[in-house]
Order: structure tokens, then C-alpha cells, then sequence
């Protein structure tokens, strides 16, 4: 269902300088068609300077009824990115579609699963909903999280990944890596690519010891996924697509990945 409502915005947060985090109240009677799994999108659409836009967002908070939440970071040339900055406010209703999208995991309270996740940048939005629930949801579930940005001051969702550790620091890994900051280890500098995957399995990582792993950041660092392929434990059907892909560990599955939507 392709379905818009208008929602009232709720809530502006900012994240870093070039991205805000956008809270939609959703009224008792729509909390049902905005309840969500974790990974999906909202498509908000708005008029600026006399044109209809419309852009996808990732979810970004586990499900709590009566809100729903997307984060927005500016790109350059970006027309709705831009619209969100300068004029979205608390109080202003915007049209928003109901989720949509393929991509994410459905937490099962029964499972014992290890996970990992792969994120740049902005691609960390829908990685904060699938950890946040999943942890809370599969209470014997650990999950790991390698991050890559450039500096720590450009790292979107800081205090909530902080926020997280301390409420599973056992069950919850995170590997942050920038590419413009001085680190004391060379292996949490550069840019998350096949390289610093091998380097990291070879050191902090066994990446045969995860069921599934998530992957979201730009094309470049999704095309570098052969240290996770080459494990033989990751059965991968190859995309050529720069989005979020879901790769499973499983023995007998053809089919192991899933793509969202093209936004």
C-alpha cells in the first residue's frame, strides 16, 4: 500500500552539523499502519519553490507507538535535504507514506544469533533500528558494528551508539573507523573497503561466526564484500546495486540476499 497521511512533526534533532534526525507523532488510529520493520523507509513528500519532491528515508528508532522517526543528512545539490534543514520545524505536518521496503530483519524473541553490521556514513540510519531492536527483542543476541566515517564530529547517532553499549556492553561490539582523523591503530583509519575488511578478520574479526551480516553505505564500499564472501559461511546471489543488501549464513539457501527498493 502506497498510502499517505499527513503527520505532524513532533520533534527536529540535530545529529551533526549537516543532519537532523525528523520525529513524526503518528495518531492512535494510524500507529497501526505505521508500525514498521526494522530496515524499512518513509517516503516524505513536500513543495518547494513550487515542486513536489519526494525522497526515501530510512527508519532510524526501534517501534514505539505514537512516533515514528527518519534522519535526514544534506548531500550536495540536494533539494529535499536542503527543504529539511531550513524549514522543517516541530508543529509543521508533512505527507508521509506508510513503510515500505525489503530490506532489514524481523527480530525473534526465541533466537541466538550473532550479527554484524557494515555502515558509512548516513547508510548507519536502518542499522540503528535493526541493532536497537534486535537487541532488545533476542535478549541472548550479540551483534557487532563496524562504522566508517570521517571524522568522529561527522559520525551520525554517536551518543545513541554510546547510549546502546552501555545498556548491552557484552552483547554489543563497535568499530568505529575514520578516514580524516589521526587514531592510535592504523587498523581504525582509512576507508572501510576490501582491505580494511581482511584486516580486520584477520586481527578483531572471525566473520564466520556471524548468521547474518548487514551491509548499507555508497557504492564503492558495497562493492568491496569479498573478505565476507570468501569465508565460504556467506552464500551471496551478486547485485550491481549501490543500496542496502542483507547477506545470510545458511548451508542449503540458494537465495541469501535481499534489496530494498531503489530509493
Amino acid at each position: 500500500m502506497t498510502t499517505f497521511h499527513s503527520l505532524t512533526v513532533a520533534k527536529v534533532e540535530s545529529e551533526t552539523r549537516d543532519a537532523v534526525t525528523i520525529t513524526f507523532a503518528v495518531p492512535q488510529p494510524l500507529q497501526e499502519a505505521y508500525r514498521f520493520r526494522p530496515g524499512q523507509h518513509l517516503t516524505l513528500k513536500a513543495s518547494f519553490d513550487g515542486e513536489e519532491l519526494r525522497r526515501c528515508y530510512s527508519i532510524c528508532r526501534s517501534y514505539l507507538p505514537g512516533e515514528i522517526s527518519v534522519a535526514v543528512k544534506a548531500i550536495e545539490g540536494g533539494r529535499f535535504s536542503r527543504y529539511a534543514r531550513e524549514h522543517i520545524r516541530q508543529g509543521m505536518t508533512l505527507e508521509v507514506m506508510v513503510p515500505q521496503g525489503h530490506f532489514g530483519y524481523q527480530p525473534q524473541a526465541e533466537r541466538q544469533g550473532r550479527y554484524l553490521a557494515i555502515a558509512a556514513g548516513s547508510g548507519i540510519t536502518p542499522m540503528l533500528a535493526i541493532i536497537a531492536t534486535t537487541l532488545q527483542t533476542e535478549p541472548e543476541s550479540q551483534f557487532t558494528l563496524i562504522y566508517g566515517n570521517r571524522t568522529s564530529q561527522s559520525m551520525m547517532f554517536r551518543q545513541a551508539l554510546a547510549d546502546l553499549k552501555d545498556k548491552y556492553p557484552q552483547r554489543l561490539q563497535l568499530l568505529c573507523i575514520f578516514s580524516q582523523e589521526t587514531l592510535d591503530s592504523d587498523l581504525l583509519h582509512g576507508r572501510i573497503d576490501g582491505e580494511k575488511l581482511q584486516s580486520l578478520g584477520a586481527s578483531l574479526i572471525n566473520f564466520r561466526l556471524y548468521d547474518e551480516a548487514f551491509i548499507c553505505g555508497p557504492a564503492a564500499m558495497m562493492d568491496e564484500r569479498k573478505p565476507l564472501k570468501s569465508t565460504g559461511e556467506c552464500q551471496i546471489k551478486p547485485f550491481i546495486w549501490s543500496g542496502l543488501i542483507r547477506l545470510a549464513r545458511a548451508s542449503n539457501v540458494a537465495l541469501t540476499c535481499k534489496v530494498t527498493d531503489k530509493k
